[in-house]
């Protein structure tokens, strides 16, 4: 059990490495977007391009954790094809646990390391998309003023 256990938080801390890798891109994004001068301030055009692009580095992230648990996945021989893993590994790290695949007895904890690891990274993409659209809120209010001060 324990070299199931050392595995898993090896996976682990490499999916949060490549996660914060993501996050720090995303935020360097953002300060070079807020440094130009064609940012826009408020307009749809400019929150539809950064939240984007957001979207995308962390969705990127989420593949590659779930790529390096499938290759994991079929080193310890628990699959044939990289394919199966990468849906098995998918159903795992989402959480969603459809039990059409199962692995066997001796590495099945890590499935559960797994998911656990994927509600983290979940939680940190959430609170990251979180921080980008209240900044985005908040400048679309400076850029729009107080409504009493509008004409029209």
């Amino acid at each position: 059990m324990l070299l199931r256990l050392m595995l898993g938080g090896l996976c682990t801390v490499l999916s949060m490495a490549i996660q914060v890798v993501a996050v720090v891109a995303m935020l360097r994004y953002r300060i070079r977007i807020q440094k130009e001068s064609w940012r826009a301030d408020g307009t749809f055009a400019f929150a539809t391009v950064v939240l984007s692009v957001i979207l995308l580095l962390l969705f990127l992230g989420h593949m590659v954790q779930i790529s390096i648990w499938a290759t994991l996945f079929v080193q310890l021989n628990e699959f044939d094809h990289f394919q199966a893993a990468f849906y098995h590994s998918a159903v795992n790290f989402s959480s969603l646990g459809y039990g059409d695949i199962v692995m066997s007895e001796k590495w099945r904890l890590l499935g559960a390391l797994e998911a656990s690891n994927g509600v983290l990274m979940f939680g940190l993409s959430a609170g990251t998309m979180l921080s980008v659209m209240t900044k985005l809120f908040a400048r679309h209010t400076i850029a729009g003023g107080k409504p009493e001060d509008r004409k029209g």
